[in-house]
């Protein structure tokens, strides 16, 4: 663990873990341009480092310490308690708040769930031994072919649909549902699921919009590595 010198009290503290969802966590933050503490935490065979249950029991990133001293776990509840306790002007609130929370949701739960299929069957795919990994790969590539790839499409045209002409999900401006959706859509991109800028041009323009904004490289630079290619 590296804990920053000097860390200020009455503040929150992100406790951040490399190559991980933490990263639009550390986006968030800079783009409120609100003081903070930050302790990264370096991963330890692809998971999170014990010493993380100290911090909250399940040992999991992102985790927020608040202020007065409470840990908040999931980026969704993260997003949402910083947003409400600093964002006093509402720059970053959603134009249809009902729309806002229904993008919010599909990042975790429909994005989410179909990404994790994905990935798991990549790593173990990429982990089984000779001669077996032969017949693991067709699985994953019969799997994909009869259920992911259908459901990769299915979200991504509902959600090239719903950005629309939109620079941002939820209006002029960017909202929670953005800070969301950046993590599972950078992943199907990095990873090669999806070509997004063959096919869903507009997705593709939100994420590179993102990635280049002067506070995602903030985020990279105050970091301690984002290389979603390091798994598998």
């Amino acid at each position: 663990m590296i804990k920053p010198e000097g860390q200020k009290g009455g503040v929150p503290t992100l406790h951040h873990l490399s190559n991980s969802q933490s990263q639009r966590i550390l986006w968030l933050l800079e783009e409120l341009g609100i003081e903070y503490n930050l302790v990264l935490h370096s991963r330890v065979e692809h998971r999170a480092p014990k010493e993380m249950t100290k911090v909250q029991r399940l040992g999991r990133s992102p985790t927020l310490v608040t202020a007065e001293g409470r840990s908040i776990i999931e980026s969704s509840a993260i997003s949402a308690y910083l947003l409400k306790t600093y964002d006093s002007e509402g720059r970053f609130a959603g134009e249809d708040w009902i729309r806002d929370e229904e993008l919010t949701s599909f990042a975790g739960a429909s994005m989410g769930i179909i990404n994790t299929l994905e990935l798991t069957l990549e790593i173990v795919a990429g982990r089984t031994p000779w001669p077996f990994v032969y017949i693991m790969r067709a699985a994953r590539r019969g799997f994909n072919k009869a259920f992911t790839g259908a459901e990769f499409q299915k979200n991504l045209e509902y959600l090239e649909s719903e950005l629309g002409e939109r620079e941002w999900f939820n209006g002029t401006h960017m909202s929670r549902s953005d800070v969301m959706l950046i993590w599972p859509v950078d992943n199907i991109a990095v990873r090669g699921w999806v070509d997004l800028a063959k096919d869903y041009p507009k997705v593709d323009a939100w994420r590179k919009r993102i990635l280049s904004s002067p506070a995602w490289k903030r985020g990279l630079e105050k970091g301690n590595g984002y290389d979603l290619t390091s798994f598998g």
